[in-house]
């Protein structure tokens, strides 16, 4: 397994780390780990879109001045967590446009990081940000890759009734998740999980798996082999993804239903001919027969499906 080497170990603290990330909890968790362990984390970097605008740059400042960290320092439903923890830091925040823009590109080569580490970010990069950083750029991707690339794994990985995942530590390439595997964790979702808990799960487990591959890399001994097998891709999902199939397991249904709640969409099924629009899965009986397809019991309705019954809230 080829590794990255170095002709010295280096100190950890000498690796100048520039973290991408957004609002969420698959940022804030992992750039909260990094800085905890000691990690130099040199700035963040953050699309221009999710930020308050008078954290933007003003008419005729460079796209890449970092905002004072002063300005995050009051908690509000205006200052994300990953905000809030670089004001504690005294870290600078870059918001960024389109990454190929020359001048973003530029104000990231005057950042100098030695390391990129992205864990949720909303852009592909491109091939002169991939070569900048002298080690290279890591990623988190919550899935067992090559399986699950894209944009949203976790709802992808409820739809497809897969309990047992990971979390994944990669190469970057330009490819969409395509790069070469570092580390890799598993993870296990529990029946009924929220989809939060899950994100927060993955998180944890990918902001410590980030956290041992930068001292592996600061080493000299991270590991790196390709992703062998074609794997899977999955696209952002739209509101038919959402559709329940009675051919599923009601356990599947169940889990699917809990763990994309947050999305608050609408979950259609077709059963005995019949057109429902279901809210809220409330429980799951793995063994039972329903007499026929739908049972009532007032707003909610037994629904039999391929194997077991789910009861659910209806609209």
């Amino acid at each position: 397994m080829p590794m990255v080497s170095r002709s010295k170990p280096t100190n950890l603290s000498e690796i100048r780390v520039l973290f991408f990330g957004m609002t969420g909890l698959l940022s804030r968790i992992p750039l909260a780990i990094l800085l905890n362990g000691g990690v130099n984390v040199c700035g963040v970097a953050m699309p221009g879109s999710v930020l308050p605008p008078y954290i933007l740059p003003k008419h005729g400042r460079h796209p890449l001045t970092p905002s004072p960290p002063h300005l995050f320092l009051t908690p509000s439903p205006h200052h994300p967590g990953i905000l809030e923890l670089a004001a504690q830091h005294q870290l600078p925040v870059y918001p960024v446009g389109r990454l190929k823009e020359p001048e973003i590109l530029a104000g990231i080569t005057a950042v100098a990081p030695d390391l990129i580490c992205v864990s949720c970010f909303n852009q592909i990069f491109p091939p002169a940000l991939l070569a900048l950083p002298r080690l290279g750029c890591l990623n988190v991707h919550p899935s067992r890759l090559p399986y699950f690339r894209g944009p949203s794994p976790l709802f992808w990985t409820f739809h497809e009734g897969q309990n047992e995942t990971a979390v994944t530590v990669h190469f970057m390439d330009a490819g969409i998740d395509t790069g070469d595997i570092a580390l890799q964790a598993g993870l296990t979702l529990p029946d009924g999980i929220s989809g939060a808990q899950a994100e927060q799960m993955a998180a944890e487990r990918g902001g410590r798996l980030l956290l041992e591959a930068i001292r592996l890399v600061a080493d000299g001994r991270l590991p790196r082999h390709p992703q062998s097998e074609p794997g899977s891709y999955y696209p952002v999902p739209t509101a038919d993804d959402f559709r329940l199939n009675g051919h599923w397991s009601a356990r599947r249904a169940f889990n699917f239903m809990r763990g994309t709640a947050e999305w608050a969409r609408p979950y259609p099924i077709t059963v005995a001919g019949r057109e429902l629009v279901l809210r809220t899965a409330v429980s799951y009986d793995h063994a039972q027969m329903l007499p026929e397809p739908l049972v009532w019991h007032g707003r909610t309705v037994s629904i039999q499906f391929n194997l077991g019954v789910l009861v659910t809230a209806v609209s």
